[in-house]
This record gives C-alpha cells, structure tokens and sequence, in this order.
C-alpha cells in the first residue's frame, strides 16, 4: 500500500487533492479517495472514500497512466466485464506494458484503440479462446487497434514485428475470430 504522503502527492497530480502534503488521513484526503472512486468505479458500493486494496489499485493504475502515456485515459484499461465481477482495475498495470504502448502510438501517429485491457479472472474465463494464465489479468497485456493499420493482415504483422522490438515484449499475434482485427500485444514483465 501506497504511503499516505504519496497518496496525497499522487492524488494531487491527478487533480483530486488540494490540501497540505503531509501524511495525515485528514478529511480532504478521504474526500479525494471518494473523488477518485467516483471518477473511475461504476459499483456505487465500491464508492466509499476508504483507502484499501482497490482504491490502492486505481490510484496506482491512474497514476501510472498519467506519468508514463501521454495519449491514453485510465477509462481505457478498464476490465470489460462492466463491473459484474470487479471494480474495473483488478490489478496493476505494468509500467513497460504503457511505455511501450505510448512509444507505438508515437511510432504510428494515430490514436490507439485498446479493446481489451484489464481482466479480472471471472472475465478472462467468460471469454472463448482465452487461456487461464491469461496477462490481461496481470497488467501485462492489450489488445489494440491502430487505425488503417490493424485493418489488414500486412498492416497487423507490422504492429507484430515493431511491438516484439521493444523493452521486455513477450509476445504478439494477429486478433483471433473474437477479436476481430485487434493485436493481441503483451509483455513479461519477470
């Protein structure tokens, strides 16, 4: 868990937090926590200006999206399971999984689609053709569409080779009949 002095410097960052950095879980602090949850959480009982293990999470996955992408929103991550089995950001995304992403949007020019980003495990099973080690599930992983690009079979084995080219890439591959002409892009993260 996130010291309550970086809580309230990252919170702060994000434009939640207006209060002194001082370390001290005061009401502007729990007022931010519930700011933050509100922006991000779609469960109103996920909603509760508490700090735990999920506000931990978000604020850590909002953080690093700002300070690591300059193209991207948090919302795009998002778990696409619609709040049925998470609260939307069931683990950390991997800080070289968003550099890498930010330098092929640099690379490319254009906006990047991500189809699929975060999964919580009941998601990730609910999913034809997805394996159970899946590394949606641990921040490692995206599937994505670049704009006149991904629409063809040349244009997807591009993104393929320039993505295997980049710091601590896994793994690349052409979107499967349920992805439709997403990338599936990882990488490990070990």
């Amino acid at each position: 868990m996130v010291t309550v002095k970086n809580r309230q410097k990252y919170l702060k960052t994000l434009g939640f937090y207006n209060g002194e950095i001082d370390g001290k879980e005061g009401t502007k602090t729990k007022a931010a926590y519930k700011a933050l949850q509100k922006k991000y959480f779609t469960r109103s009982s996920d909603i509760d200006g508490v700090y735990g293990t999920n506000t931990n999470k978000l604020l850590l996955n909002a953080i690093r999206v700002h300070n690591r992408t300059e193209n991207f929103k948090l919302e795009e991550f998002r778990c696409n399971c619609g709040a049925k089995y998470c609260t939307g950001y069931p683990n950390y995304l991997q800080i070289t999984l968003l550099e890498n992403l930010q330098k092929l949007r640099d690379k490319y020019k254009k906006p990047i689609t991500i189809t699929s980003g975060l999964r919580c495990k009941k998601y990730n099973a609910s999913l034809s053709g997805s394996i159970s080690t899946s590394r949606h599930m641990t921040g490692e992983a995206l599937d994505l569409y670049i704009p006149g690009k991904s629409d063809t079979t040349a244009g997807r084995k591009e993104i393929i080779k320039v993505w295997m080219q980049y710091p601590k890439a896994n793994y690349a591959y052409q979107g499967t009949a349920g992805m439709g002409n997403a990338t599936h892009v990882d990488i490990d993260e070990k």
